[in-house]
Parts: C-alpha cells; structure tokens; sequence
C-alpha cells in the first residue's frame, strides 16, 4: 500500500492517538493488512501531535501525561478518569473536547474519503465532521468506548455489538469484523496451538511469557518480578517483553541479575531469561512473532492482548489491581469463558510457579488454552479491511 504525505491525495485516512500500545495498534494491523493484502491503494497516516498546534498540542501532551503517571494508581488515576468522563466522549461535548479537537477538525474539514480511528475520543472529535469510521477492537464496552451518531463503528464480536445496541447505537452502524489479532500470530495460530497443547500436557518446562502496560504501573511490575522468579526458579523459561522502554528493561535485568538469573537480550538468545526492548510497536510484534511458537501461558494486564487469551488459546494470567475502564470487563470476559485467573496480590504472584503446576497437573491450564481456541473468529483486521473497502465503493 502506498502512502502519501498528503490527505487529499489518500483514499483512506488514519489518525492516531499514539497514546499507549493498545488503540494504535488496532489502526496498525489494519494498515498492515491493507499493505499485504492492496499495496495500490493510497493512505494517509498521521497522529494527534503531529496535526495540533499551541493550546491542542499541550492539551494532548495534558492527556499523554495523565495516562504515564495516572495509570500506575492513586489520586492521579482518579484525575485521568474524570478528565476522560467529562471530556466529552460518550455524551455532550465540553471545551475540553473542543481545544484538543481544533486542529483535527480542520485537517479532514475538506476531506471526503473515510477517516479511521481507534479511540472513542478521536471518534467524538470528528463526529459530523468527516466520514468517520471508529474501530473498537477491545472486547470490553465500558461507558466512554460508545460514541452514537451517523458513523461505522467496528467491533470484534457479536456480543460486543450487543452492548453497543443496548447502549443505544443503532445496529446498521455496526459491523462485526472478528477479532483484531496481530497477522503475524493468526498465520501461526492453529499450529502454535497443536504445539502448546503437547507441551502443556508433557512434563517438560514451559515457557512464561510476560508484558506490562505502557504506563508500567509498579503494582504490576512488582508482580510480575515475583511471578518470574518463582518460575525460574522452578526451572521454567520466561521471557519479558519490556515495551518499548529500555529503561524498565534494563531496571529488570539489574534485578534477575542480583538474584541470581542473568538475562539475554535478543530474540535468538538461548537463556532461560529474556528480557527484551523493542524500538516501535512494530518492531515488538515481530519480535513476538518470531517467539510465538514457544509460548505456553502469559501473564499481562487485561488490556489488547486479552484478545489472544480468548482467540488463540493462550492462557492468561492478570496482574491486579486493573487499571482503566477497560481492564476489570476484559478480565471478566476472560474468566468467565474460563481462558484467565487473576494474580491478586504479591504473596500469589511470589508462589506463582506452584499454582501453575498445579493448574498443569490436574490438566485445567490445557483445558484452559482449549476454551480459547477455534470458538471465535480472528482475522478480524481482514474483516475491517472488508469493511474499508465497501465504504469506498460506496463513495465512489
């Protein structure tokens, strides 16, 4: 796919919060898919700091803040969620709302072709303004995700559609896509999982396979620290995928190194520990990817990847407490179709390595990846292309 440095020569337009992992790389896999799959058609790409200007740009870096440090708990995670309630998301739009979208009114304000989003403030902003296509890809439908009006909204599920038509968004703006899955990973997906399965039900070490937030909350990191080193302990391979900071990474190797566990680097590295940085989001996922077939569980907060718990039959572990409006439905989600548990503490996390045997021993970790396997569709980036596809030809 070709893109274009400016919007009016581009059949699609996306633009981006670029605000932690989860929204963006929604518009990602969409973007990769339509590369893979219609490398001709034209797109725009850009992002909110880019396109603002004066009191936008230091409204959006306000937000980007608010979620690097409201994010990891207390009065400041309280503050965060007022400041996306009255926003203006979900219901009347405030001046709040209106400052952070002047800019990226006047972008699209000539601009006929679809505009795709991934956030439901984005999605509010250009509400009337554009021909706005909204891409929910969580499974969780808190309040502020449902934004009515004349628009398409994409979501994973039929019973994600649900929620929005109970919440009051008619059914004809809706279109169920399936579930928004990295491409890599759905390409291995059902021999990935023939594999898990073997190992799960053997007795040979598993690997562990950990992730925080891009707020990396300290109640989760402290956990997952715990968790970790229980499982090496008892002899298992763990790899920690630290974002896109080297900081925590580096944070995390000093620490496994005065405990006695010295960690590689690089996705080839053969140790029992790795800890592993990435430069973008893309290069993350292809980082996954090249280890996917090697992971038997997860541990990581129920945010994006919840997704995999539920579509790839990949069991979940969540360190709590859950942070944000999505968080606590997605978890619930993924217990109740019975492919998660939940870490609740730190004396769990430090004791994580026995629970897991256990769960492994009586075979409910394998039942576990079966419920999330072959039960819901996943290629649903192809679906969203589909659906990208029927609005141009509609405009043409």
């Amino acid at each position: 796919m070709a893109e274009v440095n400016d919007i009016k020569n581009a059949e699609f337009a996306f633009i981006y919060t670029d605000i932690g992992r989860g929204h963006p790389s929604y518009l990602d896999g969409i973007i990769e898919r339509l590369q893979n799959d219609y490398p001709s058609i034209r797109y725009y790409r850009t992002n909110v700091f880019d396109i603002s200007r004066g009191w936008s740009l230091c409204a959006w870096r306000l937000v980007k803040w608010m979620y690097r440090f409201g994010a990891r708990g207390g009065l400041i995670t309280s503050i965060y969620g007022l400041a996306r309630r009255f926003s203006g998301a979900g219901e009347g739009s405030g001046l709040f709302l209106y400052r952070l979208g002047r800019d990226i009114r006047k972008l699209v304000e000539r601009y006929d072709n679809p505009v795709v989003v991934a956030h439901p403030i984005l999605a509010k902003i250009l509400l009337k303004k554009c021909r706005v296509i909204y891409q929910h890809g969580e499974l969780a439908c808190p309040a502020e995700a449902v934004i009515k009006g004349d628009h398409k909204i994409l979501v994973p599920l039929d019973d994600v559609a649900a929620k929005f038509e109970k919440a009051g968004v008619d059914s004809g703006n809706l279109s169920v896509t399936g579930q928004c899955i990295e491409s890599g990973l759905v390409d291995l997906a059902e021999s990935a999982f023939e594999k898990r399965l073997e190992r799960l039900k053997g007795n040979k070490h598993l690997t562990a396979v950990l992730f925080s937030s891009g707020a990396y909350p300290s109640a989760h990191l402290r956990k997952l620290r715990c968790a970790a080193r229980s499982l090496l302990r008892a002899g298992h391979n763990v790899i920690f995928f630290a974002g896109l900071s080297s900081r925590i990474a580096d944070k995390f190797r000093d620490y496994f190194n005065r405990v006695g566990f010295s960690a590689g680097d690089k996705v080839g590295d053969d140790t029992q520990l790795r800890i592993i940085s990435s430069e973008s989001r893309q290069d993350e996922n292809q980082k996954v990817t090249a280890l996917f077939n090697f992971f038997d569980f997860f541990i990581a907060p129920a945010h994006e990847r919840t997704n995999w718990s539920v579509g790839l039959g990949l069991p979940q572990f969540i360190p709590c407490p859950h942070i944000g409006s999505y968080a606590p439905l997605n978890a619930a989600i993924a217990i109740e179709r019975g492919v998660a548990r939940e870490i609740a503490d730190v004396r769990t996390a430090a004791s994580f390595a026995e629970s897991m045997n256990s769960l492994r021993q009586n075979g409910e970790l394998t039942d576990m990846a079966r419920r999330g396997f072959g039960h819901t569709p996943i290629d649903g980036f192809s679906g969203c292309v589909m659906v990208l596809l029927d609005m141009r030809e509609q405009s043409g």
